[in-house]
């Protein structure tokens, strides 16, 4: 038996996330899985602006867009008969977190490749795939859990200090955890058919983008990905999904493009649920990714909010074993991303609702947003940009500045050295507070226990990097602000005048989780 820091189950994308952020912060990870492959189709297909932002933490993203990622750039909205409603055009509007304000669209098996690529750099993840936990338990001083080789049969044992529970969907850790399901009014059953055409003139001529098609009880979803793939979901009722079949696709994707070179890699009927369980911790057990959240896909949100469980999780936790916060701090993981999540649903659950209503006022109020949409684009995309993983943390570890909560922009800037680059290349992924100026004659009380216990760093503008383009002092000036003090998940802890309060009250705060009082 090895004992390990954390025992994460599942290696999808949220759990190898998750392991990749403890790896880079020197933890040993151990992380189980039934199938030992990536799954050959895509699932997800975007990662939103904040999502590209961890990715680039771990390495990742400049190698995702080689080959497996583009700039998002446009969406269509056409009613039944495909007839143009409403294009979101997102070049009409600049990002402000380093990437298109609308994301980048992915090849999802490229995606868990990298990552589980990555496994073996520094001390290694140790992973352990085609093996079926059948027990965990995280009552007592440890973690336990039992895996099963489903080669051999052979049953081994594994403990930790936490096990992480990002095991999709049908989630046995929730299933441990046993907490009430909170239903969130969305349920609707669809069909999922991924294709890939062989023809590649065809594929040349099929433009990079998605389209949604409105029809009351019939909306069908047609997204363009990587290496000849397509994408169609189309809503049907509950005796259509019983018996569609191969021909029933053939004749949908008909209405599209020419289907005579076309292979079908699946068809399955799949019911877009929203909900998510009460409690997302039992003991040292905790649940991340589908095993928390379900989420209709309507705002592409599935993957990302496990990407960003996994970076409010890899901060607290790297917090706790640092001795920096006891194992109650970890419950502000909850508390921070239940309310967040719900968010995300309720948006994703609405835009389901938007494109199939089959009520006659909602049709009526679609087609007049819609027309002043096309009045005002650019003010249009201005709202859309500020997509649904936006909504701020409200309660949890977070000061009582207005912009507490909120995800920190992320502008190019200019390093000394003459070279642009993203703000996060120079920062770092620890504690950072951002000064438009230091005060000379302020004393910042806790300036060493900030730098030397916490491992914060300081920067101050146009002297440790030049702000080229102007947006960081912008964004001071908006918010009327002289610091900004960042958490290492880039949401903002607090910001105001004077550094040193800054600082004081995120030692104040962290001060009530005392490594010698866990709950």
């Amino acid at each position: 038996m090895k004992n390990y820091d954390i025992l994460i189950v599942g290696c999808g994308p949220a759990g190898a996330t998750l392991a990749n952020l403890l790896r880079i912060r020197g933890y040993s990870i151990a992380i189980f899985d039934r199938d030992k492959a990536v799954f050959p189709v895509p699932r997800a297909m975007m990662l939103d602006s904040e999502s590209c932002r961890v990715f680039q933490e771990l390495g990742i993203e400049e190698r995702l867009e080689k080959n497996d990622a583009r700039h998002a750039t446009r969406h269509l909205i056409v009613d039944s008969n495909r007839e143009h409603l409403l294009t979101l055009d997102y070049n009409l509007v600049e990002g402000q977190y380093g990437y298109p304000p609308m994301g980048m669209m992915i090849h999802q098996p490229g995606l868990e490749r990298l990552l589980r690529d990555d496994f073996e750099l520094g001390e290694g993840i140790d992973s352990f795939l085609g093996y079926e936990v059948s027990e965990i338990n995280g009552e007592g001083d440890v973690a336990r859990l039992k895996a099963r080789n489903l080669d051999t049969d052979e049953v081994s044992d594994f403990t930790g200090q936490y096990i992480i529970g990002a095991d999709g969907g049908q989630s046995f850790c929730r299933k441990y955890i046993d907490a009430k399901r909170i239903d969130m009014n969305y349920s609707r059953k669809w069909i999922v058919i991924d294709i890939t055409v062989h023809d590649d003139a065809l594929w040349r001529s099929i433009l990079p983008q998605g389209e949604y098609r409105c029809g009351p009880d019939a909306a069908i979803v047609y997204v363009k990905g990587f290496h000849n793939h397509l994408r169609f979901d189309c809503e049907v009722t509950e005796e259509i999904a019983k018996t569609f079949n191969e021909n029933d696709a053939r004749k949908l994707i008909s209405e599209y493009i020419d289907i005579s070179s076309i292979e079908f890699q699946r068809i399955a009927p799949y019911n877009f649920y929203a909900g998510m369980p009460s409690a997302w911790r039992k003991g040292r057990v905790f649940v991340a990714g589908d095993a928390a959240h379900r989420t209709p896909p309507f705002t592409g949100q599935g993957l990302n909010m496990g990407v960003r469980d996994a970076a409010n999780l890899a901060f607290k936790l790297d917090l706790v074993f640092r001795g920096l916060a006891n194992d109650s701090f970890l419950n502000t993981y909850e508390e921070e991303r239940w309310e967040n999540c719900r968010q995300v649903i309720e948006q994703a659950s609405n835009g389901g609702e938007l494109i199939s209503t089959t009520s006659k006022l909602d049709q009526f109020k679609r087609s007049f947003a819609f027309f002043l949409g096309r009045l005002f684009p650019k003010r249009l995309m201005e709202n859309a940009s500020k997509t649904s993983h936006r909504f701020p943390y409200i309660a949890g570890f977070i000061g009582d500045h207005a912009l507490s909560g909120h995800l920190m922009i992320q502008p190019h800037i200019m390093t000394n050295e003459g070279k642009r680059v993203l703000l996060d290349e120079v920062t770092g992924n620890g504690f950072t507070l951002i000064q438009t100026q230091a005060k000379s004659n302020e004393k910042i009380t806790d300036a060493a226990w900030f730098t030397n216990v916490l491992g914060g760093k300081t920067f101050i503008i146009d002297e440790d990097f030049k702000d080229t383009n102007g947006k960081l002092f912008d964004f001071f000036a908006k918010n009327g602000i002289q610091n900004v003090l960042v958490r290492p998940d880039r949401y903002i802890f607090s910001a105001g005048e004077s550094a040193a309060v800054l600082i004081s009250k995120l030692r104040e705060d962290l001060s009530t989780y005392s490594p010698g009082e866990d709950l």
